[in-house]
Formats: structure tokens, C-alpha cells, sequence
């Protein structure tokens, strides 16, 4: 019997069922290992049912997985928030009191809200986990009145504690000449904070109550976007 031709023959079939293939190496430790640049002529075309939002990366071991960018980007907790509310002629505050001479602003319309983290009853947004947010809040009047103070400002309620504090605000006189208001109606303010699971973000006005008429035609929005 011819040994060395069995043992070829089941080296052939070995390999057959489980091979692994070196480019530039006579080491493969992948089934396909390529030692050096690689370029691809044609089109990777994905099957029917694949998702086509799929990207080639590296691994920390150097080799080549494909990663979901659904994923990535979805609606879970581990994925992106991004939140982006409006106010136009629905713009109004509510009768809640953050701080002294502060009121709570209402969005009637939000644009965007991905995660579903935004509670439009009582206006505001819970991190759905730890991580650093970056918030920016943008206010103008349709209407100014003459001495008084205008002002926009963004707020945290800790989430264990409840303890509301104000992390950041524009805030400034109005002033007039010769009877004409000459103050900028704008008023607008941005932050990065590190927020914890559970902590609470709401956006704040601050106007004499004689004022708060005044907003019929304004304009107000928001944006929330965790950025790490």
C-alpha cells in the first residue's frame, strides 16, 4: 500500500475542509492573511438581506472585521443621542420655577430625537447613560420691553439628588434710546458637560412676568448631542 499517497490524500481533503491561505507569508494565522497593501478592483457587494450601512475595519489584532454603522448610530443606549427641539409661534414657558426669576421654556416640535429621551410634557431630557453631552440653547425675541433683563440659560437636576443647578446662560439688560429698544433680541448659550445616568437637562427664561406676553412670534431651539 502506498503510505505517502494516503497520507496526501488526506492532507488534500484536510485542507479542503479547513485551509488557511498567506499572502506574502508562510504563516497564515487567518483564513486569509495578507502581509502587505491590499487593493479591491470590484465592488463588495453585500447579500440582499445584509444591511448596505456596513463599513471594513481593523481589530486590535490586525484583522479585518466589518462594522454596523446602524449600529452604531441606533436608538439604544449605547448608541448616538441627538436631540434637536423647536419653538416657533407655539413657543411658550411653563409656570415652573427652575430658580429665582427663571421659567421653564416648552418646545412644542421636536425635529429630531434619536433615542426617545426627550419628554415633551414636562420638557426635558434624561441621559440615557454616563457620558459627556453637548448642549446648545438659542432664543430670540420677537419683542423687547426696556429695562429689564433678558435672559437664556441651561439647567441640571441632578438625577440622585434633585438639586437643579444652572451650568450655563447669556443673560443682559435690555437698553433703549430716545424710546426705541436697541438690544440685540437674541440671547443664546452653549456647553460640554459630563452628565450621569439619569441626570436631567431643561432649558430656562428669564423675564419679568409683565414680559412674558411678549413672545407670541418668537423663536427658541435646542440641541442635545452626546458626544463621548
Amino acid at each position: 500500500m502506498n503510505y505517502k499517497f494516503y497520507f496526501f490524500v488526506i492532507g488534500l481533503f484536510s485542507s479542503f475542509f479547513y485551509c488557511q491561505v498567506g499572502i506574502n507569508t508562510t504563516d497564515p494565522t487567518a483564513t486569509l492573511d495578507v502581509n502587505g497593501n491590499t487593493r479591491i478592483r470590484t465592488a463588495l457587494v453585500l447579500p440582499v438581506t445584509e444591511s448596505a450601512n456596513k463599513i471594513m475595519a481593523f481589530d486590535s489584532n490586525n484583522l479585518v472585521n466589518t462594522i454596523d454603522l446602524n449600529r452604531i448610530f441606533s436608538n439604544s443606549p449605547n448608541g448616538q443621542t441627538i436631540i434637536k427641539g423647536l419653538g416657533g409661534a407655539g413657543f411658550s414657558v411653563l409656570p415652573l420655577s427652575l430658580l429665582t426669576g427663571w421659567q421653564k421654556v416648552s418646545f412644542p416640535v421636536l425635529e429630531i430625537d434619536e433615542g426617545l429621551n426627550f419628554n415633551t410634557t414636562n420638557q426635558e431630557f434624561t441621559a440615557p447613560k454616563t457620558g459627556i453631552y453637548n448642549l446648545y440653547f438659542f432664543l430670540e425675541m420677537a419683542s423687547l420691553s426696556s429695562a429689564s433683563t433678558l435672559g437664556a440659560g441651561i439647567f441640571k437636576v441632578d438625577g440622585t439628588t434633585g438639586v437643579t443647578s444652572l451650568l450655563s446662560e447669556e443673560s443682559f439688560l435690555n437698553i433703549s434710546v430716545l424710546g426705541i429698544n436697541v438690544s440685540s433680541p437674541i440671547r443664546k448659550t452653549l456647553t460640554i458637560v459630563k452628565l450621569n445616568a439619569g441626570d436631567k437637562i431643561v432649558f430656562g427664561m428669564k423675564a419679568p412676568l409683565l414680559d412674558i406676553g411678549l413672545f407670541a412670534n418668537s423663536k427658541a431651539s435646542f440641541t442635545i448631542w452626546r458626544i463621548k
